[in-house]
């Protein structure tokens, strides 16, 4: 299997598929050392249950306040990018011939799409990680897996868009992406990715010229209020 199916596969699993979580868990001895001891395991739903979850009204089972239990609102991230999963899947199922009817869940579909990718040309197959990433990571920070993105104050190096560069903050590989064209950096980068620390560099470099310009037009309007003031008098 080639990279590119894999990180296919990898993607489509952690949309689709229950996972085991493991919660580290220490104890204290009476040296006041940190010792580990054996992880909480638990059985999680794939991210789209967890974004249907997510999606439909609740009851909060805190009842400390006068009233009785509060009812816990719709996340309209969480309805959104169900809706966008279950759209796009559907489309690139009937595209690519996926045999399916109108009652197949958004995970079946994505199975389906899995399944035929290693008869789809290359450039496809890339689409496809491009979209099944976007999708597990958009998923993983509504659903709180994922710490939220920061906006990065540059316009992309890709396709020239602003507003669009996000740096997710990892332990052990920083990333970036950009949620226009789908560009990615990070400091281990992946076949698809370019490094982390150029597009630092290019970030930077933007900055310090946007601040030399912003400088440069707050002294002329200072100037020439002081020229104003100067005629007035």
């Amino acid at each position: 299997m080639s990279d590119t199916l894999q990180d296919i596969a990898e993607a489509a699993h952690a949309l689709t598929d229950a996972r085991q979580h493991l919660e580290p868990r220490w104890e204290w001895d009476a040296n006041r050392n940190r010792k580990p001891l054996p992880p909480h395991r638990t059985t999680v739903p794939g991210l789209i249950q967890q974004l249907r979850d997510h999606a439909e009204p609740g009851v909060d089972g805190d009842q400390g306040g006068a009233g009785g239990p509060k009812s816990v609102p719709v996340a309209i991230d969480a309805v959104s990018l169900l809706a966008s999963i279950s759209f796009g899947s559907a489309m690139r199922a009937k595209a690519w011939g996926v045999n399916l009817d109108e009652r197949t869940t958004p995970e079946e579909h994505i199975r389906g799409i899995v399944g035929v990718a290693s008869r789809r040309t290359s450039d496809e197959q890339l689409e496809l990680r491009r979209e099944l990433r976007s999708w597990t990571w958009q998923a993983e920070i509504i659903t709180g897996w994922r710490t939220p993105p920061r906006e990065l104050v540059a316009p992309c190096p890709q396709c020239g868009a602003r507003g669009t560069l996000l740096a997710y903050a990892t332990a052990d590989n920083p990333r970036a992406r950009c949620v226009g064209c789908g560009a990615g950096w990070a400091e281990l980068p992946r076949d698809d990715e370019g490094s982390i620390r150029i597009l630092a560099e290019h970030v930077v470099r933007y900055q310090r010229q946007a601040g030399t310009t912003m400088a440069a037009a707050r002294a002329a309007a200072v100037a020439n209020r002081r020229r104003m003031e100067g005629k007035a008098a």
